[in-house]
């Protein structure tokens, strides 16, 4: 399978580098739930997980950007993945969580319906997601790992909020 979120691989304990074949190498992913369904993120995008904080609304902004979030001196984009992915929205719960998360120079907060754990799983067991599933349009699920009754959707988020990023890197537009 092709990188496409560069995955940050990491060798078992006690293996070196010459005894593990590139499918060996393990990653560790952030196991989080969006409604029903399971989703993953590289471990190594997820700078912290926070309890619901508040948010400052922004005018005109898409309806699945909640606003932004004043966190230790830095104004991040808040994002519901559940508007985003579902075009729901969801009462706050006891669960709900912010996943802080880098993409490139950026960062971005991100809502989720609760996250579930951290998973060490082979490179290898990671799946590349059916060619139906991006239907002509930039993918944002790139993967697909565990069993069959627990299959989980790797996410690109970079992908997933691609058109936002390059919005933003654009400045204001004069109106």
């Amino acid at each position: 399978m092709t990188d496409p979120v560069n995955l940050m691989a990491r060798r078992p304990r006690g293996v070196t580098a010459d005894d593990a074949p590139a499918h060996e190498l393990e990653v560790q992913l952030c196991a989080f739930f969006v409604g029903n369904e399971e989703y993953v993120l590289d471990i190594m995008r997820v700078e912290e997980i926070l309890p619901p904080q508040r948010v400052i609304p922004i005018p005109h902004a898409p309806a699945f950007v909640e606003g932004v979030l004043h966190l230790r001196g830095s104004m991040l984009p808040v994002v519901d993945l559940r508007r985003r992915l579902l075009g729901q929205v969801a009462p706050e719960t006891k669960r709900t969580r912010l996943l802080v998360c880098r993409l490139g120079t950026r960062r971005v907060a991100v809502r989720v319906d609760r996250v579930a754990e951290v998973l060490r799983i082979r490179k290898g067991d990671i799946k590349p997601a059916p060619a139906l599933m991006a239907a002509g349009r930039t993918p944002f699920v790139v993967g697909v790992c565990g069993p069959p009754e627990r299959l989980r959707l790797l996410l690109d988020l970079k992908a997933l909020l691609r058109a936002e990023l390059d919005r933003e890197s654009r400045g204001p537009t004069a109106g």
